[in-house]
C-alpha cells in the first residue's frame, strides 16, 4: 500500500470512530430533546455548555503537545506523557474547585436558570475525569495505534450515552442526565489510561519538572487560543443563552451547530497527517507540507461540499426527524451555519502550529472573538437570536479566513491562489447546485412523513453527485474502490 493510501485508509478508520462518537452525542441530544421540556433540556444544554466553554482553557493545548514532543523523543515517551497527565488532572481539579467556590451560582445568575446552579455542582468532577482522556487521541495517533483508538472512542461513548440517556430514562430530570455523564465519565477513564501507557516507550513513567515546563511552554498559545476559539464559536449560545429566554435558547442550540461529519473528518485527516507535515517544515520542505495539506483539503471537499448542499436543502425534515416538529424553527440557525462548510474543509491552524507560529494563532483567535461579540450582541438586539448565526458566519468570512489564508501564504511561500484546490471545489458546487435544483422536487412530494421523504431523496441526491463526481474525475475511482474494498475486509 502506497503511504497516501495508508494516510487515507488511517483518516478513514479514525474517521469511522470518531462518527460513530459523534453520533452517540447526537442521539443522546435527540432523545433528550423528546425527553424533557424545553426548559429542562436547555438547563442541560447550558450545563454542558459551561463546561465546554472552559475547557479549552483547562487543557492549555497540552493534548496537542503530544503530537509535537512524543515523535520527538520516544525513548522517554511515558515521562512526557505522565507529565501531560498530571497537568490536565491538576487542570480538572481547579474546575471542580471553581465550581464549588461559587462559580455555579455566577453562571446560574449569568443564565437567568437558577436549577443551573444545582446541576454544576453535580457536574463538577466530571472535568477530573475528561481532561486526561483528551490525551489520547494523541498519544495513540503518536504511535500508530489507530485502530484501538477508534475503538475505544466507540466503546467510550457508548458507555457515556448509555449512562446518561439510562438515568434520565428512570427519573426523567435533568440532575439525572447530568449524573449519568459522570458516571460514564468514570467508566472510561482507567482504560484510556490503560490504553495510553501500554502504548507509550520508555521505562520511566516518572514525570519530570523540566519536560512538563517544555509542554507548558509549548502549549499556551494553543491553550488560549484554543479558549478563545471556542469561546468564539460558542459565543453566540452564551449571547442568546443570556438575552433570550430558554425556550428560545433551546430552540437555537440545536439548529446552532456544525454539522458532525466535519469535526470528524477534518479531524481525523489532521490528525494523521499533522506529524508529517511537521517533519516536512522543520526539514525545510515547506511545498511538500503544503501538498499534503492541499490533497487531503479536496478528499475533505468530497463529502463535505455535497453534504452542504442536501442539508441545506432537507433542514426542516432532519430538524424535525432528530429534534421532533416543536424544533422546526431550528432549520434557520442550521442553514445559516452550514454557509461555514466551504472553509471548514481544512483545519487551518494546523499550518500555523507546523510553522511553530501557535501566537499568530492566539492573535487571530482573540480578533475574532472581539468581532464576533460585538456584531452578535448588535444583531441579536436587532433582528432576534438568528442575529448571533449570522454575525459568527460573518466575522469568519470577513477575518478570520483571510488571516489564516495569508498568513499560510507567507509561510509557505505561495500564493492565496495556490492554498487550496479552489477549482475543484467551484466543480464540486456545481454539480451539488445542479443535483439540489433537481430535488426540489421533494416539495410536491405525497408524503406526510419526514422520514420518508429523507429515505427517497437521499438516496437519489447521493447516486447522482457520486455518478457526476466519478464522471468528471473529482472522485478518484480507484481510490473509491480501495477504500470501499479495506472497509468490506
Amino acid at each position: 500500500m502506497s503511504v497516501s493510501q495508508s494516510r487515507t485508509f488511517k483518516a478513514a478508520i479514525l474517521g469511522s470512530g470518531r462518527f460513530l462518537v459523534t453520533l452517540t452525542a447526537l442521539m443522546a441530544a435527540v432523545v433528550l430533546a423528546r425527553l424533557f421540556t424545553k426548559t429542562d433540556y436547555a438547563a442541560y444544554r447550558q450545563t454542558l455548555l459551561a463546561y465546554n466553554f472552559v475547557a479549552p482553557l483547562l487543557m492549555l493545548g497540552l493534548p496537542h503537545a503530544l503530537y509535537y514532543f512524543l515523535p520527538r523523543d520516544k525513548e522517554n515517551g511515558r515521562t512526557i506523557l505522565s507529565g501531560n497527565l498530571l497537568l490536565l488532572f491538576s487542570m480538572g481539579g481547579l474546575f471542580a474547585a471553581a465550581m464549588w467556590c461559587g462559580g455555579n451560582e455566577l453562571l446560574a445568575k449569568r443564565f437567568s436558570n437558577p436549577v443551573l446552579s444545582r446541576l454544576l455542582l453535580i457536574y463538577s468532577p466530571y472535568a477530573l475525569l475528561v481532561l486526561p482522556v483528551m490525551a489520547i487521541d494523541a498519544c495513540l495517533v503518536s504511535y500508530n495505534k489507530v485502530k484501538a483508538l477508534a475503538v475505544y472512542q466507540v466503546v467510550s461513548k457508548v458507555v457515556l450515552f448509555i449512562g446518561v440517556i439510562g438515568l434520565a430514562l428512570i427519573w426523567r430530570t435533568p440532575d439525572a442526565a447530568v449524573f449519568g455523564s459522570l458516571v460514564g465519565a468514570f467508566l472510561v477513564f482507567f482504560p484510556a489510561i490503560f490504553l495510553m501507557y501500554r502504548a507509550a516507550t520508555g521505562n520511566d513513567w516518572r514525570p519530570r519538572k523540566a519536560n512538563m515546563w517544555a509542554q507548558v511552554k509549548y502549549s499556551i498559545p494553543l491553550g488560549f487560543a484554543g479558549m478563545l476559539g471556542i469561546i468564539a464559536m460558542s459565543l453566540d449560545k452564551i449571547i442568546v443563552s443570556s438575552i433570550c429566554p430558554p425556550e428560545q435558547f433551546a430552540v437555537y442550540v440545536n439548529g446552532a451547530m456544525e454539522i458532525p461529519l466535519v469535526g470528524i473528518l477534518t479531524g481525523s485527516v489532521t490528525a494523521i497527517l499533522l506529524p508529517d507535515i511537521v517533519k516536512s517544515y522543520q526539514e525545510n520542505k515547506a511545498g511538500d507540507a503544503l501538498q499534503l495539506w492541499k490533497r487531503a483539503a479536496g478528499k475533505c471537499a468530497i463529502i463535505i461540499l455535497p453534504a452542504m448542499c442536501f442539508l441545506m436543502l432537507m433542514a426542516p425534515e432532519v430538524m424535525r426527524v432528530l429534534f421532533s416538529a416543536k424544533y422546526t424553527e431550528s432549520a434557520h440557525p442550521f442553514r445559516i451555519y452550514l454557509l461555514l462548510l466551504p472553509v471548514r474543509t481544512v483545519t487551518w491552524g494546523a499550518m500555523l502550529m507546523a510553522a511553530g507560529k501557535n501566537s499568530w494563532i492566539l492573535y487571530n483567535t482573540a480578533i475574532t472573538l472581539i468581532l464576533n461579540l460585538i456584531l452578535s450582541i448588535t444583531l441579536v438586539h436587532f433582528i432576534g437570536y438568528i442575529g448571533a448565526a449570522v454575525a459568527t458566519v460573518i466575522v469568519f468570512y470577513v477575518w478570520n479566513i483571510p488571516f489564516c489564508m495569508l498568513a499560510i501564504s507567507k509561510l509557505y511561500s505561495v500564493s492565496v491562489w495556490k492554498i487550496l484546490p479552489y477549482w475543484k471545489y467551484l466543480k464540486i458546487l456545481l454539480i451539488c447546485f445542479f443535483v439540489g435544483f433537481l430535488c426540489v422536487w421533494k416539495i410536491y412530494l405525497p408524503i406526510s412523513s419526514d422520514i420518508a421523504r429523507l429515505a427517497v431523496v437521499t438516496p437519489v441526491y447521493a447516486g447522482i453527485v457520486l455518478i457526476l463526481m466519478l464522471r468528471f474525475n473529482l472522485l478518484e475511482r480507484n481510490t473509491f474502490l480501495a477504500v470501499l474494498k479495506r472497509f468490506r475486509r
